[in-house]
C-alpha cells in the first residue's frame, strides 16, 4: 500500500472514529443533539434556525445560528425569545450576511431568564410565512429550589423536580456513561419517592416509543415503581424500605455530555494533523 492511501485510510477512520463518539441522545428527534433544529434543511425552508444545545444552566449563553434562504440585503431578521409563563425576554434585529446565515449569542444573566422552563425563541425575516422557532430548557442557576433535586453532570447541574417521604434527599448524579440518573438519599424509615425527570435530561427508549426505565435500589434492581408521563416529563415513584442509600435511574438517552460539533471539530484537527505530517514527510524524504 502506498504512503498516500495509508495515510487517505487512517484520514477516513479517524473521522468515522469522531463521529462515532457523537452522542445519540434522542436520536428519533435530533440528527444533531448540539445542534437543535438543525435537522431542517437550510435549503429547502424559508428560515432555518438552531441552537447549540437543547438544555441550559443559567446563567450562561446560548448559541443561535440559522440560514435565510434568498436573503434580501435591505432586510434584517427579528429573533424574539418568550419565556416559560409568556413574557417576553428579549427581542433583537439581527444582520444576515451574503450567504443568508446568521448568528449571534444570548446572554442568560439577566432576571428575565430566571423561570426555570421552556423558552421559545422565534425568528421573523421579511414577510409573514418567512419565519420559525425552536424552544431550549432552562434550569435557573447552578442552585436548584429546595422542592429540587441538583443532579451534577460535569460542571452542569440540572434541577430535577421532587418529592419524597420517609427520607431526605443528598444529591444526585447524571451519568453519562451508564444514561441514569443516581440519587442518593438518608432513608429513616419505608418511604417514597417521585422524580419529574425531564426527557431532555433523561429518556428511556424503544425506537420512538417510550420503554421502563430499569430502576436499582442500593444496587439491586427493582421493577416495581409507577410513572405518570407528558411530552415534556416522565413522573417516577419508587418505593424504599428503610436504610436505602442509593437509588439508580437507568435510561437508553441523557443529556449530551458533549455535542455534535466538538466531535466534528476533533475530526477536523486530525485529518489536518495528518495531512501536515505527510507533506513535511514528503518534503524531507531524499530524491535518488
Amino acid at each position: 500500500m502506498s504512503t498516500h492511501k495509508e495515510y487517505a485510510l487512517i484520514a477516513i477512520l479517524a473521522t468515522a472514529a469522531a463521529m462515532g463518539a457523537i452522542p445519540a441522545f434522542a436520536a428519533d428527534e435530533l440528527a444533531c443533539p448540539d445542534c437543535v433544529g438543525r435537522e431542517d434543511s437550510e435549503y429547502l425552508i424559508p428560515v432555518s434556525v438552531w441552537t447549540d444545545k437543547a438544555v441550559y444552566n443559567q446563567p450562561g449563553m446560548i448559541q443561535v445560528g440559522g440560514h435565510v434562504k434568498d436573503p434580501n440585503p435591505n432586510f434584517d431578521l427579528t429573533l424574539k425569545v418568550v419565556g416559560p409563563t409568556g413574557n417576553v425576554v428579549k427581542v433583537d434585529q439581527i444582520m444576515i450576511d451574503d450567504n443568508g446565515d446568521f448568528e449571534t449569542t444570548l446572554i442568560t444573566a439577566s432576571p428575565l431568564w430566571t423561570k426555570s422552563g421552556v423558552y421559545t425563541i422565534s425568528v421573523q425575516y421579511g414577510k409573514v410565512g418567512r419565519s420559525n422557532e425552536i424552544q431550549v430548557e432552562i434550569f435557573t442557576g447552578g442552585v436548584c429550589r429546595e422542592s429540587e433535586l441538583a443532579a451534577k453532570a460535569g460542571i452542569e447541574t440540572y434541577c430535577i423536580p421532587y418529592s419524597v417521604i420517609g427520607a431526605t434527599v443528598k444529591g444526585g448524579t447524571l451519568d453519562m456513561k451508564s444514561k441514569s440518573l443516581i440519587v442518593q438519599i438518608d432513608s429513616s424509615s419505608d418511604g417514597d419517592l417521585t422524580l419529574n425527570i425531564p426527557r431532555s435530561v433523561l429518556d428511556s427508549k424503544s425506537g420512538n416509543k417510550d420503554s421502563r426505565f430499569f430502576v436499582l435500589v442500593n444496587g439491586e434492581e427493582d421493577d416495581i415503581y409507577s410513572e405518570e408521563k407528558t411530552e415534556d416529563a416522565r413522573s417516577v415513584t419508587i418505593q424504599f424500605e428503610s436504610g436505602v442509600e442509593e437509588i439508580e435511574i437507568i435510561g437508553t438517552q441523557i443529556v449530551p455530555e458533549f455535542g455534535a460539533i466538538a466531535a466534528l471539530v476533533l475530526a477536523v484537527a486530525i485529518i489536518s494533523i495528518i495531512a501536515v505530517s505527510a507533506k513535511t514527510r514528503l518534503r524531507l524524504m531524499p530524491k535518488y
